[in-house]
């Protein structure tokens, strides 16, 4: 879900599109949403596992600390969910003919099993020359990789983030922690955050007819680059609240709270129906802005990039000279400057053609 000018656009593509306006679902594109989907699921165990690790080695802190960081998040971003199955209720009808309680049981459990299952019923009709299944199922595969893609973006940054951050304060505070286990939840965490956003920026290109799918090329560049900006600024926000936690907290809820209001005064969008929920998207795209910049609407996005990236780079250096060894400096500035290289490459040489500017 996306605003794109003055109202909020539907979730999905029109019920009357034809052949020659569908983008292609591709082999590569079933395949990494097969891997999204395996990975969900591998992230849930992963995180109530933790829970029960942390109460067993009675760091009942931590273990509540942990589980708040699952439940809060479920709780918002459920909300969100269910608004967005009930307002979906107007116009066109709904695609999806699931109950909401269901909708949103089973999106936290297999958030990407739907997009999956009718990503595989597209290319079977496709196989099969049945132009009204292939219209039909390629209808529910953007419509659902749209809320998902919506959905996952938070429930990443707003859970997943907070529990690495957590579990990075305790391995630098005590390294004898770090065991295999945890080394395999982090690299699951930053392999899945990155696929997340590239996932959303797809899914938002996938329902604007005037602009073109990202290719494979592009896509993983992107995914690299996304890869190298959110363990840059993960690595240096854990650094500094292993040393000052509060005044970490403290900061970290400015900066959600500024992103999130400037936001909802400039770009104004309108991604729910009430001012509160409105707002309550605006600020969950805060805590996104904490790590990664990615637009809210559709509008040029050049010098939003530009202001981003240098703020927060200011911040990493600021960081780095005055909290973090030399060794571990040199690892988040070199990650950061890295992703912003292969950005700029990204929207020279891979980024689709568009019917107005590259921008």
């Amino acid at each position: 879900m996306k605003d794109t000018g003055n109202h909020r656009e539907e979730i999905g593509p029109s019920p009357n599109m034809g052949i020659a306006e569908m983008v292609e679902i591709t082999s590569c594109n079933i395949f990494f949403t097969g891997c999204a989907a395996i990975m969900r699921l591998i992230s849930i165990v992963v995180n109530w596992y933790l829970v029960f690790e942390y109460w067993k080695s009675e760091s009942y802190a931590y273990s509540a600390w942990t589980l708040a960081s699952i439940l809060i998040p479920m709780v918002i971003t459920s909300i969100i969910y269910s608004h967005i199955v009930s307002t979906d209720q107007t116009g066109h009808g709904r695609i999806l003919y699931r109950g909401t309680m269901s909708d949103i049981v089973l999106s936290y459990l297999f958030r990407d099993g739907y997009t999956l299952n009718y990503a595989l019923n597209y290319t079977q009709a496709k196989k099969q020359d049945n132009k009204e299944g292939e219209i039909r199922y390629y209808q529910k595969y953007v419509k659902e990789e749209c809320n998902v893609g919506f959905i996952r973006l938070f429930d990443s940054f707003l859970e997943t983030a907070p529990q690495k951050i957590l579990q990075l304060v305790i391995v630098l505070r005590f390294i004898k922690t770090l065991t295999y286990f945890r080394a395999f939840t982090f690299v699951i965490y930053f392999l899945s955050i990155a696929w997340c956003l590239v996932a959303y920026n797809r899914s938002n290109r996938l329902v604007q007819l005037d602009k073109y799918d990202i290719g494979t090329n592009g896509l993983i560049v992107q995914f690299f680059f996304l890869l190298c900006l959110t363990v840059s600024r993960t690595l240096c926000i854990a650094y500094v609240a292993s040393i000052y936690p509060l005044a970490t907290l403290a900061m970290c809820l400015c900066h959600i709270l500024v992103c999130g209001s400037i936001v909802f005064l400039v770009d104004a969008p309108k991604l729910a129906n009430s001012v509160f929920m409105n707002y309550l998207c605006c600020i969950t795209f805060g805590v996104v802005y904490l790590f990664i910049f990615t637009p809210v609407k559709d509008a040029p996005t050049k010098y939003k990039y530009i202001y981003y990236l240098s703020f927060c780079l200011v911040q990493n250096i600021t960081a780095c000279i005055l909290f973090i060894p030399l060794y571990i400096s040199i690892a988040i500035l070199g990650l950061y400057v890295i992703g912003i290289i292969l950005m700029i490459f990204y929207y020279l040489m891979c980024h689709p053609g568009i019917t107005s500017t590259l921008y």
